[in-house]
């Protein structure tokens, strides 16, 4: 996976908090020691506050960013990790419509996006996940495309940019992209989140046709 960048305000203050939480329990694993007398071994120090850190950190940026306490969140970015499954409209040639699958790996701070159809594959190489309302909202991602052996001569190994926003249904990805040099096309897709899991081509696509009917 590779980082990402967002402006979520949690990307400012999460770590000042997480400090804070290190530090008192730090103190509390001191003080509890201190309190009832612990004879604790000269290997198990008391930790400091920036091993907790790392601690706290790791847990936080693994699972804590995608908690829920009601309504309130402990992260502004959306939780996009999953497998999603869709159709693909391109302008080439006389305009095409393909079926497609993005598989998304996600914590807080890393991504990876995975696209595969029935003739490529693409994986990103730089992201954004933005939460502002207005035309940045959304995941945008840079990315590598290479065509499968059975995909036609005119297709080409090539970059290329994809913006998609997540509908209000909190489960529909939907957005367009744009194939750099190479192609020189655009589109667009709309896809549906089939399973937290990562799934293959085929898993996605009778998961997408059970969803449908």
């Amino acid at each position: 996976m590779h980082s990402y960048a967002s402006d979520s305000n949690d990307r400012r203050i999460a770590p000042w908090v997480i400090f804070i939480i290190a530090t008192l329990l730090a103190y509390a694993y001191s003080a509890f020691v201190s309190w009832r007398k612990i004879e604790v071994a000269w290997w198990l120090e008391t930790p400091s506050i920036m091993s907790v850190y790392a601690l706290v950190y790791w847990v936080y940026n693994r699972y804590g960013w995608k908690w829920r306490l009601g309504a309130f969140r402990f992260s502004e970015i959306p939780d996009l990790s999953g497998t999603w499954f869709g159709e693909v409209h391109s302008d080439h040639g006389s305009g095409t419509t393909v079926h497609g699958m993005i598989h998304i790996h996600q914590t807080w701070t890393n991504l990876c996006v995975e696209f595969e159809s029935k003739t490529s594959r693409s994986f990103s190489v730089m992201a954004a996940v933005n939460v502002t309302p207005g035309p940045t909202e959304g995941l945008t991602f840079q990315y590598t495309n290479a065509p499968r052996h059975c995909a036609t001569e005119t297709m080409n190994a090539h970059v290329g940019l994809n913006h998609l926003r997540l509908l209000p249904d909190g489960k529909t990805l939907e957005g367009d992209y744009f194939a750099g040099r190479g192609r020189q096309t655009f589109g667009s897709m709309k896809l549906v989140r089939v399973g937290r899991e990562r799934m293959t081509y085929e898993q996605a696509s009778v998961k997408h046709l059970v969803a449908v009917i």
